[in-house]
């Protein structure tokens, strides 16, 4: 695999260059405040500007840059990358929820999801790659790499563990007894589900659409203590289910390949 950087044709050029200072000619060039404007709805994401810092002395290397830069004139695969971007931020987005997330099963209902976004975002692209006929070495050595990241072991376990579980998840079922102060969680036995009979019963007496008054409110992505208390005692309930969880969430902390990282953010 001879992908390394989709903007540096030589690796060791950009290595370890994020904290590169801007060149002292920069302000007198104005060009201090272009790079600002360019980078200034990516840069705490991505650290960017660090990128226009560096400069290349090798005309060969400017030259793997255009032609990665006239493959990427083509608009489908422009928005096949936008797309590809869009779902690594999901997954940044992901990662920082799950940091200020407190109950165990929440975090690792997140991770299961966010692992997820994970397969499909490079999956996706690189079936979408296999389209394009690239001209640059650049995306000719990435399209590579993915392609036999794609059909890595590693990655085909990843692939089709995460989907087993979400596949496992989605059978659990049970009922909740309240009896005031107390809670019971049992398995759901095939009981009668009174709210869509009750729908039904009321469905005749719909009128067309009608204003909503309810008040909306925000959808909280965490849980509170009832919650999670519940949610641990469906966790001895389906206790092959939950360890099965808790070890993929143990194993596969570092799910995202370095490279495919660097080449998003590149």
């Amino acid at each position: 695999m001879a992908f390394e950087s989709i903007l540096f044709q030589k690796f060791e050029d950009g290595l370890n260059r994020d904290r590169e200072e801007q060149p002292d000619f920069f302000p007198d060039l104005n060009l201090d405040q272009v790079v600002k404007t360019i980078t200034v709805t990516r840069q705490e994401e991505y650290n960017l500007k660090p990128f226009f810092h560096i400069h290349l002395h090798d005309v060969d290397a400017i030259k793997y840059r255009q032609e990665i830069m006239r493959d990427l004139e083509n608009q489908v695969l422009f928005e096949s990358i936008k797309t590809f971007s869009q779902k690594m931020h999901s997954i940044r987005v992901g990662q920082e929820l799950i940091e200020k997330l407190y109950y165990k099963q929440n975090k690792q209902g997140w991770f299961l999801k966010i692992v997820a976004i994970y397969c499909d975002a490079v999956s996706a692209l690189n079936d979408a790659f296999q389209s394009f006929h690239f001209q640059s070495r650049g995306f000719l050595d990435f399209r590579d790499y993915l392609s036999e990241y794609i059909h890595s072991e590693p990655f085909m376990t990843l692939d089709k563990e995460t989907k087993t579980l979400i596949n496992d998840l989605s059978t659990v079922q049970y009922c909740i007894h309240i009896d005031g102060s107390r809670v019971k969680v049992r398995r759901y036995e095939s009981e009668i589900d009174y709210s869509t009979e009750v729908e039904k019963t009321f469905e005749k007496f719909k009128q067309g659409a009608v204003k909503d008054y309810k008040i909306q409110y925000r959808t909280d992505v965490g849980m509170n203590h009832v919650e999670a208390q519940i949610l641990d005692l469906v966790a001895k309930l389906f206790p092959e289910i939950f360890h099965h969880l808790d070890q993929y969430c143990t194993d596969n902390t570092q799910f995202l390949d370095e490279k495919i990282k660097r080449f998003e953010r590149e």
